[in-house]
């Protein structure tokens, strides 16, 4: 057979052009045909295929006693105030009892420093409560990274919530009361600025002792019916750093004998500005929606967008901007790139001071280089399992339509990790697929590249030893 016919058609016509001019170039991209090629580059589906398993939920519970002052308003400061919000008003001829309550509350819990002053009693409530990140698992024996804000009980964020649960009771008293001033119920804005305004309070006065700390993880693993359910593995923390402005890393380590799904780390320093990213995790919002089924408790969301920027902390090490969607639940869980490889890990977004609500397109993710820190001190080998490499194997061939392929993987996958989730419909298009005659697999030409790459290599180098010898004088 011919070389050239077996040759792909861009080649092949630059060989037939261009054999006897540039024998170099023939060669070089005679060896584009044989040699390895770069990293698959995925879209959106691919990579929530091969990123969902190793992706999980991390949650901390603690248990035991806050202290907190009591606050006490500063009369003179709220008086003051009330008579601003109603000259206001009144000048602009939008004066109502329902606005003035409104414009009222939105300016004292933009100011709550201003308005309630700390007193001299202290309170103690025990305390009940779990915080809900994400994370990822990097090595087969079950090496989790997470944020270190989602496992520390004095991170600010995490005592406000424990102010703003162990003291319900007094922020519900204090509704009431304002509610019997007003004459009417509050909005649901006005009632949630007073609870974070209060939650705020006394987050800046708490004191945590004899807390009792238990850290868990929940991880997708198939069902009877093949559905994704959730199995809870209690789990030890290794390593943590400190909440951001710090390194906010964390690493954990589950407590089962069992060969874990991994993800790949990759280099954060290949990417630039403008490239794709995709986040995988645990949005509160979406995850504990009170529309939906607790069943889809282990389904991890996906959401994409850029890498925005790269920017310095003041510390002097770097985060990537991104304007991925990322809120309260994300923090902890993998930033991949369009290879599916750990680029970085969903750590803070940015806030509106003013309106005291999130601001979405503005989000910050720690590095994996960062990562990659926390692991040498933790003296951890992060790698990809053999499940995770044999999983892998098969979603490229169902990506290449080479459904019968495909299939053999996917039941070597579950014959050796039958908890492993999403096979069932793998294996179920599979066999769809093949029955509808839609199995693509190649032919097999590799002798013949092989074959006709050895004869154009040898012509190549007669080629060129008869060239030289043209050149050589006739006199020698």
């Amino acid at each position: 057979m011919p070389v050239i016919s077996t040759i792909p058609n861009f080649i092949a016509t630059t060989l037939q052009c261009n054999f006897m001019k540039k024998p170099l170039l023939v060669l070089g991209l005679l060896c584009l045909c044989t040699w390895p090629g770069r990293a698959q580059i995925l879209n959106p589906v691919q990579v929530a295929d091969r990123t969902k398993p190793a992706t999980v939920m991390i949650m901390a519970t603690f248990r035991g006693d806050v202290t907190a002052v009591l606050p006490f308003i500063n009369q003179d400061s709220v008086n003051q105030l009330a008579l601003d919000v109603r000259q206001k008003l009144e000048a602009s001829g939008m004066f109502s009892n329902d606005e003035f309550w409104n414009q009222y509350i939105k300016a004292f819990c933009s100011n709550i420093e201003k308005y309630m002053m700390r007193g001299d009693e202290k309170i103690s409530r025990q305390l009940n409560s779990t915080m809900v990140g994400s994370g990822f698992i990097i090595s087969p024996d079950g090496y989790i990274v997470t944020n270190a804000h989602v496992v520390d009980e004095n991170d600010e964020t995490v005592k406000q919530r424990f102010a703003s649960q162990a003291f319900e009771e007094i922020m519900q008293q204090d509704e009431k009361e304002l509610e019997t001033s007003m004459g009417r119920s509050l909005y649901e804005d006005e009632r949630r600025n007073l609870r974070q305004a209060n939650a705020w309070y006394f987050s800046q006065t708490l004191e945590v002792g004899r807390i009792k700390k238990e850290y868990s993880v929940i991880i997708g693993v198939a069902g009877k019916d093949g559905a994704v359910e959730a199995l809870k593995i209690p789990a030890e923390l290794v390593l943590k750093g400190q909440a951001i402005p710090g390194k906010d890393i964390a690493i954990l380590k589950l407590k089962k004998s069992y060969t874990f799904p991994t993800l790949r780390l990759g280099d954060d320093t290949e990417c630039r500005v403008g490239d794709q990213l995709y986040v995988l995790g645990y949005p509160a919002v979406a995850t504990f929606h009170p529309l939906l089924s607790e069943k889809t408790i282990a389904e991890a969301t996906l959401t994409r967008g850029i890498l925005s920027a790269r920017k310095s902390m003041k510390d002097g090490w770097d985060v990537l901007q991104t304007d991925a969607s990322i809120t309260h639940g994300n923090s902890g869980g993998p930033v991949m790139n369009e290879k599916g490889e750990v680029i970085g890990v969903a750590t803070f977004g940015s806030m509106d001071e003013q309106r005291g609500q999130e601001v979405q397109g503005m989000n910050f993710v720690i590095p994996v280089s960062i990562v990659k820190e926390f692991v040498r001190e933790a003296m951890i080998s992060p790698h990809m399992s053999e499940i995770s490499l044999l999983y892998e194997e098969a979603l490229n061939y169902y990506d290449q339509q080479r459904y019968k392929k495909a299939l053999a993987k996917f039941e070597e996958v579950k014959a050796k990790h039958p908890s492993f989730p999403g096979l069932e419909k793998f294996i179920a298009e599979c066999r769809d697929l093949m029955a509808k005659g839609l199995d693509k697999e190649p032919k097999n030409v590799t002798p013949y590249y092989i074959g006709g790459g050895a004869v154009v290599v040898t012509a190549l180098l007669l080629f060129l030893l008869l060239r030289r010898r043209k050149k050589v004088p006739e006199s020698l």
